[in-house]
């Protein structure tokens, strides 16, 4: 496929992100292409910026190292919201020491048009991932796999973001060490998975995805394996939730994933339903933040002991 070359909007907008990045003292600009690119006129708009570019091609992302650039293997473009898509590559970034947590990065992708990049967003890696160095992201696939994890946190983005027939949604998913976690959960009601084959119930499939979505109006959480199966949904957690401290404003879904993740290997991810705040719970705790923002803009990852009101969404930098 031949690389598509610079055109002058597309060569205005990286220069201004350069500009952008220089100026607030950014960790670099990162590069969400839509397809193939020159990649050696790109480097050559640095201005001594890091630049790094989200390729799932390998002969791309050699050819992006190969012109002096730093290359982030994602997985390939899908109809994912660009949130989505920013957040997964800033986490894959920080996973593989490409960025540090605490750092600002200027974004530029195609946020209108299809093949074009034409908008730039300042991304603030909150406070709080300073103490989630990309050795603690590694470390947490020791229990659940990185691709697992990305696949639970992408749905629950989408399900804060997007919520459901025009209403708010919150859920609870838990992931790994099942059969500790089933032994500490009961059964609400009605499996809506119950009686499908493992691989009809993989969070990998859009399909599941979506049934995810539907179910999460439903109360009680679900129960995901390590390689993405959703084991069951519609569960009550039943784990002691004493001893633990949460930060003011949290609900009984983040006090119940918080006291599984105390007394099991799992981890666990809420849907906030008042903000569709995504919070990562490993041990009791909080490690990580997701607060979504509308309309293709992407999300602030922020310390976690600072809760907001219910009323109020936190704002990018």
């Amino acid at each position: 496929m031949t690389p598509t070359a610079l055109n002058k909007a597309t060569t205005i907008l990286l220069a201004l992100a350069c500009e952008a990045a220089s100026r607030l003292g950014a960790m670099g600009v990162l590069i969400l292409p839509e397809g193939p690119m020159n990649w050696e006129a790109i480097a050559a708009l640095g201005d001594g910026n890091r630049i790094m570019i989200a390729e799932s091609s390998e002969r791309h992302l050699k050819a992006i190292t190969e012109a002096g650039m730093i290359a982030i293997e994602v997985d390939e473009a899908t109809e994912s919201a660009i949130t989505e898509r920013i957040t997964l590559a800033l986490i894959e970034a920080v996973a593989n020491d490409q960025l540090t947590a605490g750092a600002r990065v200027v974004v530029a992708y195609s946020g209108f048009e299809a093949e074009t990049l034409d908008s730039i967003t300042v991304v603030r890696l909150g406070e709080h991932l300073e103490q989630l160095s990309s050795r603690d992201l590694r470390a947490l696939e020791t229990s659940v796999p990185f691709e697992t994890l990305k696949a639970v946190v992408d749905v629950a983005v989408e399900i804060g973001r997007e919520g459901r027939e025009g209403k708010t949604v919150g859920t609870l998913i838990v992931v790994g060490d099942v059969r500790n976690v089933l032994s500490r959960t009961r059964a609400l009601g009605f499996d809506p998975f119950k009686g499908y084959k493992r691989k009809e119930r993989n969070l990998r499939d859009p399909r599941v995805r979506e049934a995810i979505k539907e179910i999460a109006q439903m109360d009680g959480g679900f129960i995901v394996g390590r390689d993405g199966t959703v084991e069951s949904a519609c569960r009550i957690i039943d784990a002691p939730n004493s001893g633990l401290t949460l930060p003011k404003g949290l609900g009984t879904r983040h006090w119940a994933a918080a006291a599984i993740t105390n007394v099991t290997n799992a981890l666990a991810v809420v849907v906030s339903q008042s903000t569709g705040t995504v919070r990562l719970f490993q041990k009791g705790e909080v490690i990580l933040r997701i607060a979504p923002m509308q309309h293709a803009r992407a999300m602030k990852w922020q310390d976690a002991e600072t809760e907001p009101g219910p009323g109020r969404l936190d704002k990018t930098s």
